[in-house]
């Protein structure tokens, strides 16, 4: 059997599209209006190549790092905030309106370029990339992932 040559960069790259993928997957499912911001957050995943051994995921939206960390809103100015109300909502609201009142909003974290990495790590690589690189390739991979596993940084 003949080893075929393995440019690094492309096998970079569809790793990293394999792993934008997963991170698709696992980001948050809003309503499906193009307004709504979690379908805003899900288009928004990009995978670039950084070198021949390097590949970055992420986004740029500004709130991604709250939907995935978690956050707390308070008002800058004001003793509170003032909002329309979610369904749902059991706190303080302004008679005969629809708006909630509150000191702060604590947003719960939703890790899901954690999840995607963990499961990038996990599961098998998928047919386009183990018919590219090869059976034991595609194995040899996957046992260094696993070993490894995939960092999440913050910049």
């Amino acid at each position: 059997m003949v080893a075929r040559a393995i440019d690094t960069r492309q096998l970079i790259w569809l790793l990293a599209q394999h792993l934008r993928n997963l991170a698709i997957e696992e980001a948050p499912v809003g309503p499906t209006s193009a307004r709504h911001k979690h379908t805003q957050l899900r288009g928004s995943i990009e995978a670039h190549t950084l070198s021949d051994t390097e590949a970055v995921v992420g986004t740029n939206l500004h709130y991604a790092r709250a939907v995935h960390d978690g956050a707390v809103i308070r008002p800058k100015r004001a003793k509170a905030l003032v909002f329309p109300a979610p369904a749902g909502w059991g706190g303080p609201m302004i008679k005969n309106t629809n708006l909630a009142v509150a000191r702060k909003v604590t947003i719960k974290p939703n890790p899901y370029l954690a999840r995607a990495a963990a499961r990038f790590a996990s599961e098998p690589l998928p047919p386009f990339i183990r018919e590219r690189v090869g059976e034991d390739v595609a194995r040899a991979l996957e046992a260094n992932f696993k070993r490894l596993g995939l960092e999440v940084k913050r910049s």
